[in-house]
C-alpha cells in the first residue's frame, strides 16, 4: 500500500526489490509492516483497513528510514530494531488519530512522517554529512530509477527498476508508468533548478514526485487533464521538496515524503473544481477506473 497497490503479491515483490538494494532494508520493511499489523490487530483498530493493508504500510516506510538514518545518527545494532518496533506500533494509532481531521482527503503517508521525523529531528542523522562526489553521466540517466527506490529510502537503479517491474507485471503498468514519469519529473525540475547533481542523481529529487504523479493516476479518473495535473503536480512537489528540504536541512534531518503530503492533498482537492477532473468511483489503478468510467 506504500504504492498504492492493494495486492499481496505486489507486496511480496517488492519485499525482493529491496531485497536487492539492501537485505537489511527488506528487512526492517517486514519488521515494520509485521508490527504495525499486529499492533492494530490487539488494539482493534479498523479491520476493514487491516486487511487492505492501510494498517500498516506506514510501519514499513518506518522500519525503511530507520534502518537507513538511525545508524548514522550513531545508533547501535540493538536500538535500530527496537527504534523500529516502538515507531511502528506507533504509526496505526497516528493514522487512527489522523483519520477524522483529513475528511475526505487520503491520508497518505503523514503517519509515517509524523513518527519518523519525531525520531530523526532528534537523532539528527544529517550532522556532518559530506557532499557526495558530482554525478557521472550514467548516474543521472539512472536518476528516474533510483528516484523510484528512494520511496523505500534505497538508493539502487536495479532496485528501482525491480519495483517498476514488480508493479507493471503484478498490479498495473499504467501505475508503473506514472511512478516513473513523475520521477523523472522531479529529476528534470532539479536539474533546471540548480540542485546538486549528485542529488539528482541519488534520486532525491524523484521520490517525492513519483508518489504524487501516482496518487493522482490511482484517485482520478483519467483524462488528458488528469495527466495534465499528475505531470504538473510532481514538478510542484519537486519545488516543495527543495523548501521542505532546506527547513529539515537546517535541523540535519530529512524531509521525507511532507512534500507529496503537502502537494497531494492540493491535488485531491481540485477535483471536480476543474473540467476533467475526477475522482475515480473506486480508485485503483488507471485501467480499472476507466473501465468503471466508460460502464
Amino acid at each position: 500500500q506504500v504504492l498504492f497497490c492493494n495486492s499481496a503479491a505486489t507486496g511480496g515483490g517488492l519485499l525482493f526489490a529491496l531485497s536487492l538494494a539492501d537485505p537489511l532494508l527488506a528487512l526492517y520493511a517486514s519488521m515494520g509492516t509485521a508490527v504495525a499489523h499486529a499492533v492494530s490487530a490487539g488494539a482493534r483498530l479498523d479491520s476493514s483497513a487491516r486487511a487492505d493493508g492501510l494498517a500498516s504500510y506506514n510501519g514499513c516506510l518506518v522500519g525503511c528510514a530507520f534502518s537507513v538514518f538511525l545508524p548514522m545518527a550513531g545508533v547501535g545494532p540493538m536500538g535500530v530494531p527496537l527504534a523500529t518496533a516502538v515507531g511502528a506500533a506507533a504509526s496505526p494509532f497516528v493514522a487512527a488519530v489522523l483519520g477524522p481531521s483529513m475528511g475526505r482527503v487520503p491520508q497518505w503517508t503523514l503517519a509515517f512522517n509524523a513518527v519518523a521525523l519525531c525520531a530523526l529531528l532528534h537523532a539528527r542523522p544529517l550532522v556532518g554529512a559530506t557532499a557526495p562526489a558530482p554525478a557521472t553521466a550514467w548516474e543521472l540517466a539512472s536518476a528516474p530509477l533510483r528516484g523510484v527506490s528512494q520511496i523505500f529510502v534505497a538508493d539502487s537503479a536495479t532496485c528501482g527498476a525491480a519495483v517498476l517491474a514488480v508493479v507493471a507485471a503484478t498490479y498495473s503498468p499504467a501505475c508503473a508508468g506514472a511512478l516513473l514519469v513523475g520521477s523523472a519529473t522531479g529529476s528534470a525540475v532539479g536539474a533546471l533548478v540548480g540542485a546538486d547533481s549528485a542529488e539528482i542523481a541519488h534520486g532525491l529529487w524523484g521520490f517525492n514526485p513519483a508518489l504524487t504523479s501516482l496518487a493522482v493516476a490511482v484517485f482520478f479518473t483519467p483524462t488528458r487533464q488528469s495527466a495534465a495535473l499528475a505531470v504538473g503536480g510532481a514538478a510542484a512537489t519537486a519545488v516543495a521538496f527543495g523548501a521542505a528540504k532546506a527547513v529539515c536541512g537546517s535541523f540535519a534531518a530529512p524531509a521525507l515524503t511532507v512534500p507529496f503530503c503537502a502537494v497531494a492533498t492540493m491535488c485531491y482537492l481540485l477535483a471536480g473544481r476543474m473540467p476533467g477532473l475526477a475522482l475515480a468511483a473506486a480508485p485503483h489503478s488507471p485501467e480499472r477506473n476507466r473501465a468503471d468510467a466508460d460502464r
